[in-house]
């Protein structure tokens, strides 16, 4: 098929039809490695919009933060979602090459593409006690995030997409069970008395919410909010927390799910 036969194709110019035919590209060349990667990026691109496909020109450095932390947040270590993230930056700057798309929006601009070097990440305890004493100077949203961060650790690392989703009735004789959302393996930990004054503190009560704690929730409004954007909002906060105490390595999802030494 000639470059030009491609363009034509309207189907092709979403980021699903666009890594289908390099995906077929690459396999008729006998890059199989190259193909299984690129299909393994397109999965968990499916995956993230629920199957829902999207322009190219519609793709922002909005969609492509969203994905990366959607990654990180499954457990997926930096180095690989750098990889699935510089095969879609190959494939788009190949459709603007291609002229399928005329207009660059730089969608990679702020995600991670490069190589990091294997390091531990286990956080140290002193990190922990600074937390802890964190003053957010009022501001209860830091506090919340905060809290959040903390309730992660004390529960053995549970990742944030699972906080979110924990209900009322998965407590039970000062236990919580859950099934975890990566792996779909049920868990019981028993609550230690750190995280169950953080469940009291914030433990919903509105009749519409099935929630344990306001996150895809919001008690005042009434309203769900989208995991995208509460996982979003909540790595910007840990963020500014990082930098309030000035931590070399900042806090994210991710790292509350590593125990410290």
């Amino acid at each position: 098929m000639r470059q030009h036969d491609y363009t034509r194709t309207h189907e092709r110019k979403t980021l699903f039809g666009l890594l289908d035919y390099r995906i077929g590209r690459f396999r008729k060349q006998g890059k199989e490695k190259t193909a299984e990667n690129y299909a393994t990026a397109l999965r968990n691109f499916r995956l993230f919009r629920k199957g829902k496909d999207i322009l190219l020109r519609d793709l922002s450095a909005h969609v492509m933060m969203d994905f990366q932390a959607y990654l990180l947040d499954k457990g997926l270590r930096r180095n690989t979602v750098s990889l699935y993230m510089r095969q879609l930056r190959a494939a788009y700057n190949y459709a603007l090459d291609a002229g399928i798309i005329t207009v660059d929006r730089t969608p990679f601009r702020n995600v991670f593409t490069g190589v990091e070097k294997t390091r531990k990440r286990a956080l140290k305890a002193n990190v922990v006690r600074k937390l802890i004493r964190y003053d957010p100077d009022e501001d209860k949203n830091l506090e919340f995030a905060r809290d959040m961060f903390l309730f992660s650790i004390f529960m053995q690392g549970m990742s944030f997409v699972d906080i979110a989703h924990l209900t009322q009735e998965q407590i039970r004789d000062g236990k919580l069970t859950y099934r975890r959302k990566k792996t779909g393996k049920s868990l019981t930990i028993v609550i230690p008395p750190c995280a169950q004054a953080i469940i009291d503190t914030y433990r919903v009560k509105h009749p519409d919410c099935p929630y344990l704690f306001p996150i895809l929730f919001d008690p005042e409004k009434g309203k769900e909010r989208k995991f995208a954007s509460a996982l979003r909002t909540y790595n910007n906060r840990l963020r500014r927390i990082s930098e309030a105490l000035k931590l070399d390595t900042p806090l994210s999802s991710y790292v509350a799910r590593h125990k410290w030494v």
